[in-house]
């Protein structure tokens, strides 16, 4: 059908409204994208900081968001959450922290003893609610924490330590090979979290009878050199301690180590197949989980107070993961135990991965200790 064309007096009239009809669309448009952001500021914002990229400080994240979405702060849909990762570098942790500090977040979650301290010291007025996870000894970080006194923190922090247990590792160590003497290890005695774990492994060593051969270390790019001198005195094994520096590299330690035919042991359970002989530690996505969850019972209003900061062997007992393809595993100096084998999660053997989902480690792991009144031997 064909439409009659304007006249004089419609077009006129549509003259007249045109502007008007301009500014009610320009004010709608402004409103529905008003609206969006009111929505968007009205989700709980979340920051996560993590110190570097690693297997551990990752599965830890990825629990604290899957802790947050268990508690209902699901990420894009009922909170927002921007991830931030220094990448190993400390001046850059500390800048990041101060973004988050005045980035009006709800709340920060971090990942390793470095990005609790950053955090910590860029938010020392309580500006953001705090809860951190994947730290070997919050009470040594110096952020305000007392030994003994779970519920003596600032206010705005809370959060898990996760020690893993040092004296149980070499107690491993030596059913192994009762014949070793000497293991080397590289530290970074800048990170709180290393320092504790040394101050362990060296009373463990000294009851022991064992030579704890040291090699310091301020970054990651020194850490094969660090190594490779342990190896030059005469390590008969590797142990990595709980350093963010070192655990960053770890697949040099071990590559390093297998050149001269040495294993490597941890305190950071990983991926089972990443060439360490056994490894006893947590499992970082369950201590990620412990965080989210505390998380979300704050952005849920529980008072933060009456939080106590936490220990993650009470609700996570540790796991052990042994690899017997592991490189330097000498089956004529080496043999694990089958009384050991029983105890792991994870087995790595010559028919491939076995899970054992109902072993438990056998303690005792009542650490931190005095590990000079042990014997000299297991």
């Amino acid at each position: 059908m064909a439409v009659a064309p304007m006249n004089a007096t419609s077009v006129s009239v549509v003259r007249r409204w045109m502007p008007l009809i301009a500014l009610v669309s320009a004010a709608s448009g402004l409103l529905l994208l008003t609206d969006r952001a009111s929505t968007q500021r009205s989700l709980p914002a979340v920051a996560v900081l993590q110190q570097v990229s690693s297997t551990l400080l990752d599965d830890a994240v990825r629990g604290m968001i899957d802790g947050l979405a268990d508690r209902g702060f699901v990420e894009g849909r009922t909170c927002t959450v921007r991830r931030y990762n220094a990448e190993g570098d400390l001046a850059q942790a500390n800048a990041i922290a101060r973004e988050i500090v005045g980035g009006g977040f709800d709340l920060a979650l971090t990942s390793s003893t470095p990005s609790l301290q950053a955090l910590a010291n860029a938010n020392e007025r309580g500006r953001v609610l705090h809860v951190f996870a994947a730290v070997a000894d919050p009470f040594s970080a110096g952020v305000g924490l007392v030994r003994g006194e779970p519920l003596t923190h600032p206010r705005h922090l809370v959060g898990y330590g996760s020690l893993a247990p040092v004296d149980a590792t070499f107690r491993i160590l030596l059913a192994i090979n009762p014949q070793v003497v000497r293991v080397g290890v590289a530290h970074n005695p800048a990170e709180s979290n290393s320092r504790r774990f040394m101050e362990l492994a060296r009373g463990v060593c000294k009851a022991r009878g064992l030579v704890l051969l040291e090699a310091a270390v301020e970054n990651s790019s020194g850490v094969v050199e660090a190594i490779q001198s342990t190896i030059s005195r005469g390590a008969d094994v590797i142990f990595v301690p709980g350093d963010t520096t070192i655990a960053s590299v770890i697949e040099s330690v071990v590559a390093t180590a297998a050149k001269a035919d040495l294993p490597t042991f941890t305190v950071i359970p990983g991926k089972p197949d990443r060439g360490t002989l056994f490894d006893v530690g947590f499992d970082f996505h369950e201590v990620g989980l412990l965080a989210g969850h505390t998380a979300g019972d704050l952005l849920s209003g529980a008072d933060p107070a009456a939080i106590p900061i936490g220990e993650t062997s009470q609700s996570i007992p540790p796991r052990l993961m042994v690899n017997l393809r592991a490189p330097g595993y000498d089956h004529s100096r080496w043999r694990v135990p089958e009384a050991i084998l029983r105890q792991a999660k994870i087995v790595i053997g010559s028919e491939g991965r076995r899970d054992q989902p109902d072993a438990v480690l056998q303690g005792p792991f009542d650490e931190p200790h005095d590990p000079t009144s042990e014997g000299s031997r297991p």
